[in-house]
């Protein structure tokens, strides 16, 4: 009797979402931490030492990390196929590049802005050396993220409670995800108003991009480019990073709700309002495509998966 009710327990337990993606997080975060100086040491030894090469090779590996250990989460925990979960090759190359004009139109269109109020202002244009090593390392941080995030995180939360509170929930948790980064020594209360900010601009308009297209390739483009051209190209701090030199060096001046200080623009009034709007109006688009998913079907499904599982056993 004992042992059924700890059975029940534990099932319980699990069959709670954020339990699901905690023990996700925190298994990918301690093979991460323990993989690292290993990881580092035969980089090292390949005759790698420029820091933005070395940077590549560890998102390369964050990459093959979140991707392994998503497949197993997925067919073990949660009883599906990564296809189900957005992977998947289809329309790959033209959702990728839509995600690629998204990112880029908006990071654009917030610097533009930004030029047109005089808080940012190009001083010189670089050449941008490390240009291809900061794509590439941007790129696989994008995928990584969005793995973690759009793909592991959102479809959990959506399969128990619906749509608009998985890209709530999942957007609250990729912007504060963010408090790790260090910004310059900033104020835990900036970073805290920062992280608000990134979880509206950014978090609901990449799972937007996602809920759009049901899978990964438009979200890991806009993501990749929103950081690309937020840094090597335009010279900004990207999340509070610093990517060196850029293709154009510029001098952010102004209030710091306009040229959002050590965060960049993203933790701008200007990038709030226009990662916000363009997250809503494709969440709207999404709708229309019936991609939304209710809360009352999310629990339909879930008792008829439920019931179907116990008839199984």
């Amino acid at each position: 009797m004992q042992e059924n009710t700890l059975r029940n327990l534990l099932n319980a337990v699990w069959s709670f979402p954020l339990t699901r993606i905690f023990t996700f997080v925190v298994i990918l975060f301690l093979v991460i931490i323990l993989s690292e100086p290993i990881i580092v040491a035969l980089i090292g030894k390949t005759g790698t030492s420029a820091p933005l090469a070395v940077f590549l090779w560890t998102e390369v590996w964050h990459f093959l990390i979140s991707f392994g250990l998503l497949a197993i989460f997925v067919k073990t925990g949660e009883r599906a196929k990564l296809s189900d979960f957005g992977v998947s090759m289809k329309n790959a190359v033209p959702e990728l590049l839509s995600g690629v004009v998204v990112g880029t139109l908006l990071v654009a269109g917030v610097v533009a802005v930004m030029f047109l109020l005089g808080v940012y202002r190009p001083t010189a244009h670089t050449g941008g050396s490390d240009l291809f090593l900061a794509a590439g390392t941007l790129f696989f941080a994008a995928v990584t993220e969005e793995l973690i995030f759009r793909s592991y995180a959102l479809n959990v939360l959506e399969k128990h409670w619906g749509t608009i509170a998985a890209v709530i929930v999942s957007s609250v948790a990729f912007g504060f995800a963010h408090m790790l980064n260090d910004a310059g020594g900033s104020t835990v209360q900036s970073k805290f108003l920062f992280c608000t900010f990134l979880s509206l601009e950014a978090g609901v308009s990449l799972a937007a991009c996602y809920v759009f297209t049901r899978r990964l390739w438009m979200p890991i483009g806009a993501h990749w480019m929103w950081n690309f051209f937020e840094g090597p190209v335009f010279g900004t701090h990207v999340s509070g990073a610093d990517f060196g030199q850029s293709l154009v060096t510029a001098k952010m001046e102004g209030p710091m709700l306009l040229t959002g200080g050590k965060f960049g623009p993203e933790g701008s009034v200007i990038c709030l309002l226009l990662g916000t709007v363009a997250g809503v109006v494709l969440l709207h688009l999404s709708k229309k495509r019936n991609n939304l998913i209710s809360y009352e079907a999310a629990q339909n499904r879930l008792k008829n998966t439920t019931e179907s599982d116990q008839i199984a056993a």
